[in-house]
């Protein structure tokens, strides 16, 4: 028995999917125990460990979720919020991405193992050209970071009269936040509601959400193509084309759902709600008014999530993109193509398995989260579950459950308002969701690219169907 386990252990390969999930591991277990130090949070609040914990995943994960019942910005102190920002960037840009900074910086080399590492984190197909991708990330990264808390600095100093450091700080990391798709603010509760009718923060944030939504390479595409969209990669075309069509259907959906509703959502701010819900979870509006009809269609808009090598969550835009083109073709029975390019049988299947194993995580998440929160007091006059957790919110159905589940699984972070008040069992269910949901795409690549050692194959027979 020894010598058996003692060979596994000699036979074991470290993976580049096992040292990118270890790492986001790592990342969130040491956030933790920074925000649940006695001086990470402001005085009269008192955090659990499950409470750090689980915002220290919502952070790494870009999801934002947060399960303190005052926010971020009211729970913890500056320090707090500065680990809590760092975790954010880490989480958006990827672990392994700042590790193999750190080693060129030393080095001023990448050996085989940090770049497949990096191909594995971005989802590349090949190596050409690493050391200048990476670079350029980081160049739009930062750049376009920038740019943002330059514009959200003036709207928070001037337009709000915050102080100067507060409109700094805040500037700096709404900015990161909302590249990075992460949806966590500093404003307490209540998201961007205070800021509802502030166009300047609310476009500049959509702005930020979507250029990190489509992804590093789909951006320097662009750019080095002038800008031209014929001269784009397929890639680019099929990101670009979904992302715009999936804004627009979201838009109209969400407003039409919600047209005479007590959210009063303007046609702007269903365009705003479309590109959050996407992957990036701010709000406009308290998503407890909303109709059962739109958090159905939010749901959906979460399940597709971002695009790859972006920031964001989901199954992404390109693999829906994929499984459509291959469903179009068999019904008019020809072969899938998009922009005149035809999809191989290997692309067609690593689509399917992305959308199998992301409808059963999420379905186990729900049937978990049901199990927890199973002991919710009734009302013995209707019989129906309700929880008030704000004052004029009454809601506690299936469907929050299946939006909340959606959400973490998504890595998007808009919530109906009960994650604060949801049991740990609940909570634990919530974390491993948002974990899952951040390297799920990079384990599927790692599992589908690897070698069939099959020697032999069985017998084809057919079975009824249908």
């Amino acid at each position: 028995m020894k010598e058996k386990l003692i060979e596994r252990l000699k036979n074991f390969k470290i993976t580049p999917f096992f040292v990118i999930s270890f790492s986001f591991l790592i990342v969130i277990l040491v956030g933790s125990i920074l925000l649940v130090l006695p001086f990470a949070y402001e005085e009269g609040y008192s955090p659990s460990y499950i409470d750090a914990l689980f915002t220290a995943t919502t952070s790494t994960c870009v999801t934002g979720l947060v399960s303190v019942v005052d926010g971020i910005g009211p729970t913890y102190s500056l320090f707090g919020r500065i680990v809590t920002g760092f975790l954010i960037q880490i989480g958006g840009l990827g672990v392994t991405t700042f590790a193999v900074f750190f080693f060129m910086v030393i080095s001023s080399k990448i050996s085989f193992n940090e770049q497949t590492l990096v191909k594995e984190t971005w989802n590349l197909r090949s190596f050409r050209g690493l050391r200048k991708v990476f670079f350029l990330v980081l160049v739009v990264t930062f750049t376009i970071e920038t740019a943002g808390a330059i514009i959200l600095f003036l709207d928070f100093y001037y337009i709000h009269s915050y102080p100067l450091d507060e409109a700094v700080g805040y500037a700096i990391f709404h900015s990161v936040s909302a590249f990075n798709n992460a949806g966590i603010d500093l404003f307490g509760n209540k998201s961007l509601i205070p800021f509802q009718n502030d166009y300047l923060l609310n476009i500049t944030t959509a702005i930020l959400i979507i250029l990190g939504g489509i992804g590093f390479f789909v951006i320097i595409d662009v750019v080095s193509r002038g800008f031209r969209f014929n001269k784009f990669n397929t890639h680019t075309k099929v990101v670009l084309s979904y992302t715009a069509f999936l804004l627009v259907v979201g838009t109209l959906l969400i407003y039409l759902c919600e047209i005479n509703n007590d959210s009063h959502t303007s046609f702007f701010g269903a365009f705003f709600m479309s590109t959050s819900t996407r992957t990036a979870g701010f709000t406009l509006y308290d998503l407890s008014t909303y109709r059962d009809a739109t958090i159905f269609v939010m749901t959906i808009l979460m399940f597709i999530g971002a695009s790859p090598g972006g920031t964001g969550g989901g199954i992404k835009t390109a693999t829906l993109a994929v499984l459509f083109a291959y469903f179009r073709g068999l019904v008019l029975g020809k072969n899938p193509t998009l922009f005149r390019r035809r999809m191989s049988d290997d692309l067609i299947k690593r689509a399917s398995l992305i959308l199998l194993l992301g409808i059963s995580v999420f379905l186990c998440g729900v049937f978990l989260i049901c199990i927890f929160e199973g002991n919710v007091n009734y009302i013995s006059a209707t019989g129906d579950k309700i929880f008030e957790y704000q004052e004029g919110a009454i809601r506690f159905s299936f469907i929050d459950y299946v939006f909340e589940a959606m959400s973490a699984f998504g890595t998007v972070g808009l919530t109906t308002g009960f994650t604060p008040y949801y049991s740990i069992g609940s909570k634990i269910v919530l974390i491993l969701l948002m974990y899952i949901g951040r390297i799920g795409p990079l384990s599927i690549s790692t599992v589908i690219r690897r070698k069939n050692m099959k020697k032999f194959d069985y017998v084809v027979e057919d079975i009824r169907i249908g």
